[in-house]
Parts: structure tokens; sequence; C-alpha cells
């Protein structure tokens, strides 16, 4: 059944949404080898102090997250397709010199250059991908097709990585970056300039000019500043969990089983998740669902098993993965309600480094409750699920009025 319904929405994409989901695999394929063990890689197999393995890593995360409003910007202004073209180009270099890096400038500029190819490719795929399916409903489910192609980047990138670190770590940065190489070539050859870009003008307003309108759209700020605690709550998989696990049960082991939980979930799951909510719940309620679950699954952690210490972990990994599968690809195909088609990869933009500010904040605000001796950690555990809770009451209100009104519109 599941097989058949993914054929069945594959055969409905596009040439260029083909290939646009086979990107969602490959990117996360690639980074997915090498990026999980790359600290590992520095402290141990190269001597690099700890305080440099965080330069090099926070830079990694701050040139992309941060540069993803001047990646969508160039993305509207040069094309989309040139700029994941050179987001692919970028991103090769920068994993191979993480690959064969031994000196700690090298390694700092490879880490920026893996960073900035995301903040090149990631606004400007996004957004060509919506201005391929103008209509809702097709936007939702193409969303959700990339988001199954990403979830099995995600899941199988850590295992190849592992099994190429058994030769050198030297050989998983190649491979991750011949990965890029492919992709890049692919889509040269079969990827076509979106029609709307084609022979264009530029005339374009000055960017800061079109940033300062963005900034000043209140809708659409309202919509990001609530989204993007999707991006707070993500990244404490990375943060607080793990810490957690350790503290607990000291079985690192856990960690795993915890990521392949949420990320089979995705890859099974995400297509029949996404055509419950067509059916049965619409774009409002499944964002507002979707968010409070994601909040609420870390209220798992109060509990404790003694003879299943792993059992909280996985229930909170498996509430977290249904509340993400629900909101995540609505958030993703609803922001081109905000924005005419030439000015999408600005507000892709926008939209990803609120988020990225937002997992930062989080993984430094929670990285300090957690290790406070004074602070119990239910307190955390409830704070992220009443943001969470928050964030998804906000969102379908305001999301269920903008639906509302256009309705209302039609009928006159």
């Amino acid at each position: 059944m599941f097989s058949k319904h993914l054929l069945k929405d594959w055969h409905l994409l596009s040439p260029a949404g083909r290939v646009l989901v086979i990107n969602g695999f490959t990117f996360n394929l690639g980074f997915y080898m090498l990026l999980p063990y790359l600290a590992d890689h520095l402290q141990h197999n190269l001597g690099i102090s700890g305080w440099y393995v965080g330069v090099i890593i926070g830079l990694r995360v701050l040139s992309q997250q941060g540069m993803f409003l001047v990646g969508g910007t160039l993305g509207d202004r040069l094309g989309y397709k040139r700029l994941i073209l050179l987001g692919c180009a970028v991103r090769i270099i920068g994993f191979t010199l993480l690959g064969i890096g031994q000196t700690v400038p090298v390694l700092i500029l490879g880490a920026f250059c893996s960073g900035f190819a995301g903040a090149l490719f990631t606004p400007s795929s996004q957004a060509y991908l919506a201005s391929e399916y103008p209509e809702q409903k097709a936007r939702d489910k193409v969303f959700a097709l990339q988001n199954v192609t990403s979830g099995a980047g995600m899941l199988l990138g850590p295992l190849v990585g592992l099994s190429l670190l058994y030769f050198d770590f030297a050989l998983v940065g190649v491979i991750s970056a011949a990965l890029f190489t492919v992709l890049l070539v692919i889509q040269w050859r079969y990827l076509p300039e979106l029609a709307s870009q084609r022979n264009t003008t530029h005339a374009h307003s000055k960017f800061w000019q079109q940033w300062g309108q963005m900034l000043t759209h209140k809708a659409f700020m309202q919509f990001v500043l609530c989204s993007s605690v999707y991006h707070l709550l993500f990244h404490q998989l990375y943060i607080a969990v793990p810490h957690e696990i350790r503290a607990i049960t000291q079985d690192v082991s856990i960690i795993t089983w915890v990521f392949a939980t949420s990320s089979i979930l995705g890859v099974l799951m995400q297509m029949p998740v996404s055509r419950f909510v067509e059916s049965y719940l619409g774009t409002a309620r499944g964002i507002g669902l979707g968010m409070a679950m994601m909040g609420s699954s870390y209220l798992w952690l109060n509990l404790s098993f003694s003879s299943l210490p792993a059992l909280p972990f996985i229930l909170c990994a498996v509430f977290f993965s249904l509340g993400s599968m629900l909101v995540f690809p609505l958030l993703g195909a609803y922001v081109p309600k905000f924005c005419s088609p030439k000015e999408l990869g600005s507000h892709y933009g926008l939209y990803s480094c609120v988020g990225g500010v937002y997992a930062f904040i989080g993984n430094i605000t929670t990285g300090w409750l957690l290790s406070s001796t004074s602070i119990h950690h239910g307190w955390v555990w409830s704070g992220l699920a009443s943001f969470g809770i928050l964030s998804g009451a906000l969102l379908f209100l305001q999301v269920n009025q903008h639906i509302k009104r256009q309705n209302v519109s039609l009928i006159r």
C-alpha cells in the first residue's frame, strides 16, 4: 500500500519536481554521511582542541543559517537553478576540504563553504518547488514527498558514513563531495530554468527595500515568528535528548535508536499522514496539532522505566516524528501565501534564517538549563511543551482566519 501510493505520487510530479525531490535525498545522504562524525574526527583523529572544534562546527551552522536570506535574495535575482548549481559547487569544495584538511585554517574554510552552500541552494530549491506547484493541495503533497526522500537520506547517510570510517575519514569527505558532483551534473542537465525566470529584465527593487518590506509585512512576520518554533523544537533532538540520555542511562546507543525511530517513521508514514491531513484535518488544524504534538512529546522524558530505560526516549521520538510529519510540509508549502512568485527565494530565506536564530538561542538556553544542578529537568520539558502548544495555537488561529478570508473573497 505504501509503495503503491508513493509511486502514484511520484508519477504526478513534473520532470523538474522529480529532480528537486531527488535533491532532498541526495543532499541529506551526503550531509549526514559526514557531519555526524566531524567533531569526533577533529578532536580524536586530528587532535584539535575542543574550543577550535566548537568554532569550526559553529561556523558551519552560522554560515548556513545566517546567510539564508542572502541566498534566497540572490535566487530571486539570478535564478533559482543558478543558485542551486552554485550551492552544489561550493559544497563540493567545502566537503572536500573537511575530509582532507589537516590544519585549522583549511578546516575553517571548509566549514564556511559547506555551510554557505546550504544557504545558496536550500531557499532556491524550496522556492523553485513552490513555483512549480502553485496550487496549494499539490504543493502540500510534493513538499511531503520531498520530506520522505529527505528522511531516507537522513537515515542512510550515517550508516554509509560509518561504513566508510573503517577506511578513512578523508574517504567520507571525498565520497560526500562526489555525491554533490553527481547531483550538480544531474541538475545542470535535467533541471530546466524556471519559466518565470527566463529572460528577466532584473528590474528588482534594492535588496534592502525588499528586506524592509518583508520585515514590515505583519502577517508574514507573525507566521515566521510562530512557525520558527519548529526549528527550536527540532534541534533539541541533537542537544537536549542526547544530553538527557547520557545523564539518565549512560547508554549512548539509545541516541542511535532515537534517530533511527524518527527517520524510519518519517519515511514510512509521511505520505499517509499527509493524506490524513488533506482528507480530515485541513491545513490550519494540521499545523496547530502538529506543533503541539512536537512540543508535548518532550513531556515523555519526565517518565522513567527501570526495566526499559530507553522507552521514554523512544516514545518522545515517536510522538515528535508524528507531529513533525503533520506540520513540516504544511509550513514550507504555506510560505508562498505571503508573497509574489518573484519573491519566493527571499521569503524562504528569511523564514529559514529566523528559524536558525531560534535554534541557536534554544540550543544555548537548553544546554545551560540542563547542565545546571539547581534546575529540575522537568521544567525544561514543560517549557518546550508550552512553546509548542502556544505556537501551534497561534498558527492555527492565523492560518484558519487567512483561509476564511480567502473563502469569503472567492464567494464574492
